[in-house]
Order: structure tokens, then C-alpha cells, then sequence
């Protein structure tokens, strides 16, 4: 039997609006309605994909059932659940369908390398002209006040993460970074001595993982401080947040560019040094350190 406790467990994607009621529905449910309920939440994409008939079929419940249940979770009827629910995987999908439009268009290699160049370009300027200087300056004294730093990120976000506490580690912080294979347990680990001193920082882009949204969640609850980095306003962390960093990702053959996120990570570490006495010195000093383990270029050479 699935677990009853129907918010940040689904498949269902972050922020969609028919976990969101059937999360506030699900105590008040019968044993016919939480039976088709647990079905939705475990195979929402079955559900999305079927008729009514054949999910019926697979769920064990009736016609009638499937009805009440969507008109309960304040659905005129199945087929505008059902709707609605297709709608909720659309940012799923959506980087699959610009992928197959741009493949399908006669393009050279080139053209195509250009265009996400161009693109990326737009990006940067897009988030440049957004940057609020209130913003920008809350967000360095956040970090720069915290004792210590733990940053946010799975899958891609993580290759962000990790390079954002690589640059504020040497600048002075005292930072962790939350590992992809440890997942929410791995980074609970490590979160429970912080306090309303420390400071996380999450990174989420679409398509959001729940990793991030639920261990946001995790970190608000204990009243530790939350400086988000991601695209808009209707982004599952953003309200989360004590403060937000916007960035804009728009990318033709893929859910995301990150090439903006990785400016404006280096823009904030190099806003930290700035404030943290001290950063000078302790870059030269792991320059010296590092020393040994580094190779020049080669002369001569132009390959």
C-alpha cells in the first residue's frame, strides 16, 4: 500500500496543481477514493497516458469511482483531471519536443553552434538587466554574515554547487556542498547542527528536482536561512527562500542553459571576496599550496 502522505513523495512534477489537491483532499477521502488517489500518485503518467476505461482497468476501482475522485479534488469531471494532469508534465516534455522541432529543421553544425552561442548571450544580458542592486548586495552580506554554508544542487545543479563552493571556499567560507550519491539523507546528515547562523544556498532549474524542494522544505522548518538561485517566481524554491537570485536559462535543446548560472555563481563569489577580509591573501596562499600540482602550457604550440 502506498504511503498516505501524498506531498513530496509523487512522481507527480514539483508544484503540480493535482498533487497539491489531492494533498489537501486525501484526509477526508474514502477507502475508494484513497485507493484511486495512491494509484495517481504512483503512476501519474499511466494515468495521464490512458483512457478512463483502461485506468480503471489497472487501478482496481470503478468508472464511478474515477468520477467522484475527480470531481472531489474540485475537477468538473475526469476528462478536466485528466487535462490537467497532462498539463502538469508539460515542462517534463517540453525540452524533448524543442529538441525534435530543431532536429527536423535543415541546419548546419555550425548555424546550430551559433544559435546556442547567441542564445547564452541573450541569457547573460536578460540576467544582467534584472539584477537588483538591493538583491545583489542582501545576497553577499548573507553570505559573508554566515558562519557556515551549505550548498544546494542534484544533477546538473550539483556540477553548479560544487563549483559555487569551490569559489567561496577560497574566499574565506566555511562551506559543505551536498553530494549526489548521499541524496536528502546524505545532506539531512550533514544540516543537523545548523542553526539560524548558518546559511543554505539551492540551486533548481527545470525541470526542479523534489531532492531540492523537499530539503529546502527540511531547512526552512529548522529556521536556518535560504538564498535560492533559480529561473522565476513560480519556481518550487523560490517561496521557500529568504531571498532569491533570478536567472534565465532559456535553451532550445534542452530544459536549461547553464551558462548564465555559472556567470552569476562567479559574479557572487567575486562579490564575496570583495566584502571578506582577507580573501586576497587566502588565494595566494592556495595558489602557493596548489603550486606543485600544476603544469604550464606548453610554448610553441598552436594546437
Amino acid at each position: 500500500m502506498p504511503d498516505p502522505r501524498p506531498v513530496g513523495i509523487t512522481r507527480l512534477p514539483a508544484g503540480a496543481v493535482v498533487a497539491e489537491r489531492i494533498a489537501a483532499a486525501y484526509p477526508s477521502l474514502s477507502d475508494a477514493l484513497k485507493a484511486f488517489a495512491d494509484f495517481v500518485l504512483a503512476e501519474p503518467m499511466q494515468v495521464a497516458r490512458l483512457s478512463i476505461n483502461e485506468t480503471v482497468a489497472n487501478s482496481g476501482v470503478s468508472v464511478a469511482t474515477a468520477n467522484r475522485f475527480a470531481r472531489t479534488i474540485g475537477f468538473a469531471g475526469y476528462a478536466q483531471f485528466r487535462a490537467e494532469l497532462i498539463r502538469g508534465f508539460e515542462p517534463v516534455f517540453a525540452p524533448v519536443e524543442r529538441l525534435k522541432q530543431k532536429l527536423s529543421e535543415a541546419s548546419s553544425v555550425r548555424d546550430i553552434l551559433v544559435a546556442s552561442l547567441q542564445e547564452d548571450i541573450r541569457n547573460l544580458q536578460a540576467t544582467i538587466h534584472n539584477l537588483d542592486a538591493e538583491r545583489c548586495e542582501q545576497a553577499v552580506e548573507m553570505i559573508v554574515a554566515a558562519r557556515r554554508i551549505f550548498v544546494i544542487g542534484f544533477d546538473t545543479a550539483g556540477n553548479l554547487a560544487g563549483l559555487l563552493a569551490n569559489g567561496l571556499e577560497l574566499a574565506g567560507c566555511d562551506v559543505r556542498v551536498v553530494e549526489n550519491a548521499g541524496g536528502s539523507a546524505g545532506a539531512s546528515r550533514r544540516l543537523f547542527r545548523f542553526d539560524a547562523s548558518d546559511l543554505a544556498i539551492a540551486i533548481a532549474f527545470p525541470r526542479y528536482l523534489r531532492d531540492t524542494v523537499e530539503l529546502t522544505q527540511y531547512i526552512r522548518s529548522r529556521g536556518i536561512r535560504v538564498l535560492s538561485i533559480t529561473d522565476n517566481q513560480n519556481s518550487p524554491i523560490a517561496g521557500l527562500s529568504d531571498l532569491t537570485l533570478y536567472v534565465h536559462t532559456s535553451r532550445q535543446f534542452s530544459s536549461t542553459s547553464d551558462t548564465a548560472t555559472l556567470a552569476l555563481l562567479e559574479a557572487l563569489t567575486a562579490g564575496v571576496a570583495s566584502r571578506s577580509p582577507g580573501s586576497a591573501e587566502l588565494a595566494e596562499e592556495f595558489s602557493a599550496f596548489a603550486y606543485p600540482w600544476l603544469t604550464p602550457p606548453r610554448h610553441g604550440s598552436n594546437r
